[in-house]
């Protein structure tokens, strides 16, 4: 017990501390020497790139809408010139020094610097607090997923192939899952064969889907990878899989809720004020301990059991 408020207690008062550099930050102070060395290596590694970013050495202000460096595809590593451009990011919130409280912020910098992508790192970042979301949907409000990682799997998925395209071949796979199990469900063989069987209504969907986005033009199609098509395609096998076991409606629920975390996740690894916030201050992701603890212990009746029983009249 002693070690679990331990742990709230460093979580909250780390993240106290975040809050704070952040309105220091705000007040604005004059950039360091170090700072002014890395955006000059930016601004000769890409003139244009560092246009987009002004340096100012009489304000830091931070704006969380602009980011221009980070890719449009985040599943895909930067290249190192890439990287260079944004440590003039890091003006807003410069640590060069190891503390108690600024570890995490000290952490990132450092592996940027080194050259590991800031993309890579964002999305790792970012997994915990799209977990606490899963957790926080079964737990309190009660309602089911499809595991815990298929959603952020799908968020992601919906990252490296586009939302337009991503939705496109999620809508197929569904148009398809329902079909297979329409027609494997009075089957009768083994599972695991059903399972592969509808594998083939879900890679035939997938080449329509795919062959319909190149005659409508969609130019993400042409350079999309197999991987983030593989997860959309497991999705559907899980789909198929549910189907098979349980009623019409809970798989429309279960396969609903999954859909609706899948596309949070997407809009918040796209929004930009998401990507700097949590690049500068990455103590933010500790709040998930004390965050996750109170889920936890939480027990209660769920919100959807609220609405539920609230007709029910107690005599």
């Amino acid at each position: 017990m002693n070690k679990i408020y331990l742990s709230l207690f460093l979580a909250l008062l780390i993240s106290a501390q975040a809050t704070v550099s952040w309105a220091q930050d705000n007040v604005g102070e004059p950039m360091t020497d170090y700072v002014l060395e890395a955006a000059t290596s930016a601004a000769t590694v890409s003139p244009e790139a560092a246009e987009q970013v002004p340096v100012t050495r009489a304000n830091n202000i931070i704006n969380l809408t602009q980011n221009p460096l980070l890719s449009t595809d985040l599943t895909q590593p930067q290249e190192r010139d890439e990287n260079a451009e944004m440590l003039t990011l890091f003006d807003s919130r410069l640590v060069t020094e190891l503390g108690t409280f600024n570890f995490m912020a000290y952490w990132v910098q450092e592996a940027v610097r080194m050259g590991i992508p800031v993309n890579t790192i964002f999305l790792i970042l970012l997994t915990p607090l799209l977990t606490l979301i899963v957790s926080f949907t079964r737990v309190v409000i009660g309602l089911p997923t499809l595991d815990m990682l298929v959603p952020i799997a799908l968020a992601f998925a919906l990252v490296a192939v586009g939302i337009t395209v991503g939705l496109l071949v999620l809508a197929a796979i569904l148009v398809a899952s329902y079909v297979s199990k329409v027609s494997l469900s009075r089957l009768r063989i083994m599972f695991y064969p059903k399972r592969s069987l509808s594998m083939l209504f879900l890679a035939m969907a997938v080449f329509a889907a795919l062959t319909i986005g190149v005659l409508f033009e969609f130019e993400r199609i042409l350079s999309v990878s197999i991987f983030p098509i593989l997860i959309l395609m497991l999705l559907g096998d899980m789909i198929v899989s549910v189907q098979l076991h349980k009623s019409a409606q809970e798989t429309f629920l279960i396969t609903g809720t999954t859909i609706a975390i899948g596309l949070a996740g997407y809009f918040a690894a796209t929004s930009t004020a998401v990507q700097n916030l949590i690049i500068l201050y990455p103590e933010i992701v500790l709040l998930v301990i004390p965050a996750n603890i109170l889920v936890g212990r939480y027990f209660g009746l769920r919100a959807l059991e609220m609405l539920r029983f609230n007709k029910v009249e107690v005599e």
